[in-house]
């Protein structure tokens, strides 16, 4: 199993893998879809590429290897005339190598091969013979038993007749919503770890009967369960996260617009980024950026990472830099907003006094334009000319 990282992880969805997620000391993975988007700057989660799977007879059975493994890897092939069900070899990529692969035979886990090799008995219309009296080892009938207790990612599509009378008569299943609810609730009530919390979150999730609006309402409980248990690691963080650089979040906030303008479902995308998170991100480090600059040249810069940001959300680092350029020049020792327009050294000087323009009474706004326009043609003549901003 290859475990990725966020910004890895984050990449493969990007080209349209399907990703799955779990907290390190949970014990299985799930959809990245039922995890918020801060889990990608979160190392307290990892992530793989989900396993596909395809339909042999009845069953589900992971897909082997498309591309060759690196020399050396441990592979598996399905055995249907032996009692192991599976056979291992070194990977050489060798001819022989390559024609398993081309033929959908080779695994790198040896239980998806086994899966593989049951698939095949079954469809063939075979069966395992029950294991006799003086069988003391394992039979093929406890390694099929084995394989789909341990493994989570081997799915049955269908139960026999048998299997589903037995299942019937061993447990009631509950379809009633209202009461799956209840019960979800007084379960997450009892828990008394954080672990035991996190791990039901996968039960409820997959329960086919509950709707989005109940699962997001035990979701709630969940998350206030964790935070009751263990408040110190679960009370929501306002710091902002200083594993990544203004730059790299700059990069994620941009990759997410590709994913939305590429025209993926609006509901989906929703899940699986979270535009706000990364604004909010971007913002906190640039507003502590400007608390530690020291000129106010390096404070105006600030300005240049939010050109595609709204009036509204550039309102706190507006006025972060406007309190910052008060601290490094006191009112008394600064010149009059005119007299800076006059004397800007470059445009992103001249965009930080713009900003202050808007900030003047609307009387001698117009002035002020006027102003800012004429050293915007000294500065830069050419792009003015061709009617650039």
């Amino acid at each position: 199993m290859n475990i990725l990282n966020g910004t890895e992880a984050f990449a493969a969805l990007a080209a349209g893998q399907q990703i799955e997620c779990r907290h390190i000391n949970a014990g299985e993975f799930d959809d990245i879809r039922n995890f918020p988007a801060t889990v990608y700057i979160n190392p307290e989660y990892e992530f793989r590429i989900a396993i596909k799977f395809f339909t042999i007879g009845e069953m589900q059975v992971p897909e082997p290897v498309k591309e060759s493994p690196a020399k050396g890897v441990q592979c598996f092939v399905p055995s249907i005339l032996t009692e192991e069900l599976s056979k291992s070899f070194k990977w050489k990529n060798s001819t022989s190598d390559l024609a398993l692969m081309q033929r959908g035979q080779v695994h790198l886990i040896k239980e998806h091969a086994i899966t593989h090799a049951l698939a095949l008995i079954t469809v063939s219309g075979g069966s395992l013979e029950a294991p006799t009296a003086n069988d003391q080892n394992s039979t093929s009938n406890d390694v099929e038993k084995k394989t789909f207790e341990s493994q989570s990612d081997i799915q049955i599509a269908e139960q026999g007749p048998a299997a589903a009378e037995d299942s019937l008569t061993e447990e009631f299943v509950e379809t009633d919503a209202v009461k799956l609810v209840e019960k979800f609730t007084a379960q997450i009530a009892q828990f008394a770890n954080t672990q035991d919390v996190l791990s039901f979150r996968h039960v409820f999730l997959a329960n086919g009967h509950l709707d989005q609006k109940d699962q997001q309402h035990l979701c709630k409980l969940t998350e206030d369960k964790l935070l009751e248990l263990d408040p110190e690691q679960y009370t929501p963080k306002v710091e902002p996260a200083n594993d990544l650089s203004v730059d790299e979040l700059k990069r994620l906030q941009e990759e997410a617009e590709k994913l939305i303008q590429s025209g993926a479902d609006s509901t989906e995308m929703a899940a699986q980024v979270d535009e706000d998170v990364v604004h909010q991100e971007l913002l906190a480090d640039l507003l502590d950026r400007v608390a530690k600059a020291t000129t106010p040249a390096e404070v105006n810069a600030q300005i240049k990472y939010t050109k595609s940001w709204t009036e509204e959300q550039r309102k706190p680092l507006i006025d972060a830099i406007n309190k910052r350029l008060v601290e490094l020049n006191p009112p008394k020792a600064q010149s009059s907003l005119a007299v800076r327009i006059q004397k800007a050294e470059d445009l992103t000087e001249l965009d930080a006094l713009e900003i202050d323009v808007s900030a003047c009474d609307e009387e001698i706004q117009p002035r002020l334009m006027e102003m800012v326009e004429k050293r915007r043609l000294e500065l830069d003549p050419f792009t003015a000319a061709i009617g650039g901003p």
